[in-house]
Formats: structure tokens, sequence, C-alpha cells
């Protein structure tokens, strides 16, 4: 029997969970049971064939969570809002979802439960945001999660680079530009950003240093506060195309972005607007934890750089 712990990683073909298993199992310390629900993938196939163990899971199934915890010492668990049977459709199965995985994890032993959590925004704006569920559904979670009695718990605050997705598209206009596009910011609004594949050194150093130092943490996974003018600014820098940013207003979402037309997105991006995404939770307001964690963390630029690079 291997004396390696075994680690349960979630959303593992994810950008963010592959990460993770990608770190992990870079330190050649740990077995990787790496969770998904397409396990014929080839984004699975590419970590088994890295030595995971590709798991069948879907977490709004009980049984498939019971056996994938199963022998586990650690599990990092990220639930996913944007999952078709929670957007738009159920948007509190998340928060059942993360109840349910943190009984299982206590009921099947687990010694180390990294959990994905998000501000209360509703309780951070006084009632003003009431309808961000995916923000205040992880944060009831973590609240749930602190009482339960796992031996060791800690929380990890994700952020990411929607550059480009749906949430912040690039759209070129009449004018040979490109629009950034985004709801209600505007030029000196601040996002706080990661490049995602710096998620994994980040909880794979966290894991490295133990649960007795983390214990109980809230950890913001984030590079820097970066203003919308300075992301347009480095877009048309290295792409030599005039990047410009592109407010919109309710009507404009409700009449050219049926995607962000959803009362849950729009009152995410008031509330990060007026309060920032970590909110005014102390414990989250100093960011160069991940830096100290991954020193190689890379810098907005850098991650435009690699990203958008104007080829030689």
């Amino acid at each position: 029997m291997s004396l390696k712990p075994l680690i349960i990683v979630s959303g593992a073909t994810g950008a963010q969970g592959g990460s993770v298993v990608n770190s992990l199992l870079a330190t050649g310390l740990y077995k990787i049971r790496a969770l998904t629900r397409n396990p014929n993938s080839d984004k699975a196939k590419a970590l088994e064939s890295k030595g995971a163990e590709v798991f069948k899971c879907d977490l709004s199934v009980r049984e498939e969570v019971e056996n994938a915890l199963s022998g586990a010492d650690i599990a990092w668990i990220v639930t996913n809002f944007l999952d078709p049977s929670i957007i738009g459709k159920d948007p509190g199965e998340e928060e059942r979802q993360g109840k349910m995985i943190a009984d299982i994890a206590k009921e099947k032993g687990l010694n180390w439960l990294i959990y994905s959590s998000l501000p209360d925004s509703t309780t951070e704006s006084g009632g003003k945001y009431p309808d961000v569920t995916h923000f205040t559904g992880k944060n009831h979670v973590e609240q749930y999660i602190r009482k339960l009695g796992i031996p060791n718990v800690t929380f990890a605050y994700l952020y990411s680079q929607n550059i480009g997705t749906f949430f912040l598209p690039l759209i070129s206009n009449e004018n040979g530009e490109i629009d950034l596009v985004i709801p209600y910011f505007e030029e000196n609004d601040q996002l706080l950003l990661i490049d995602v594949r710096d998620t994994g050194p980040i909880i794979a150093k966290i894991i490295e240093e133990g649960p007795t130092k983390w214990n109980g943490k809230k950890v913001p996974i984030a590079s820097e506060n970066v203003t919308i003018k300075q992301i347009t600014d480095v877009l048309t820098k290295v792409t030599g195309k005039t990047h410009k940013v592109r407010t919109l207003n309710d009507e404009d979402i409700a009449k050219d972005f049926p995607t962000l037309n959803n009362k849950s997105l729009k009152q995410m991006f008031k509330y990060e607007k007026e309060f920032g995404a970590i909110g005014k939770d102390n414990e989250l307001q100093d960011i160069t934890i991940a830096k100290k964690l991954h020193p190689n963390i890379k810098t907005f630029e850098q991650y435009i750089l690699e990203t958008y690079g104007k080829s030689d």
C-alpha cells in the first residue's frame, strides 16, 4: 500500500482543477484522484497518463461523491455555478451541493478540506445585492463547514481571468478597434485578476506547508488589482490593436447580451464595482500572500503577453 496521502481534486479537467492536479502530480508526493463527469475525455486521459486516478463523479450525486471521497486524506473542492443544472435553473443547488459534499467529507473522516469560497455579498452590501447566489451560496457553505468538525479546513477565495469569455468579451467595433465589454464598470474601476493556471502552484504550496499553518484560514487566490484602463492599455500595447472599454447599462445588456441578462450576474458586477471582489474582510485584503506562496505568479501584463502576444 502507498503511504502517499490521497488528494481529491474536483473539476479536474477544468482550467483551475487541471492546474491543481498537474502541480500536485509534479511534486511526486501524493496520490491524486481527479474527479470529472467524463473520464473518457481527452483532458481526463491526459491526466491519467501523467499518473492521476481519473474518477467519474458528478458533485450533485451523493453516491458518486461518497465513492470519490472514500479513503481520501485531503480534498480540494470547487463547485461550479456555471453548471447547466445551477445557473438559470436552480441557483440554490450550488449551496445544497457544497453542504452535501461537506457532510460526506465529515462522514468519511477526511482530514483536510480545502474549499473554494467567496464573500457573502448580501451581508457585505447591507442587503443591497441579495441575488449574487454564487457568492452567498459559497459563503454559506463555508460557514456550514466551519461548524462541522472536520479536523482541518481552509478556504480559498478564487478569482480568475475572464477576459475574452462571455463575462468580459472582446468585440471588434466599426472603427477597427476592439471593445472590452463590461457591465457598469468604467475606466477607473478595478478588477481582481489571476491567470487560473497559477492556481495549482498556490494550492500545492498550501498543502506542502500543511494544515497546522492553514487550518481555519481564508486565502485570496489573486495576482493583482487592475483598473479597466490598465487592461485596455496593456491589451493595446501587447496586440498592437487599439482596445477601449465599452460600459454596458441595463438597456444594453437586455438588448445585445442575453447571456449577461441574469439578475445574479448583473448584481455581481454591481457588487464588485462598489465593494470590490474581495469585499470588506480584513483577512482577504493582502493579496500578496499569493505571490509569497507562488513567487513566479504572473502579473496581468505577463498573462496578456502570453495569451495575446503578437507572433513574430
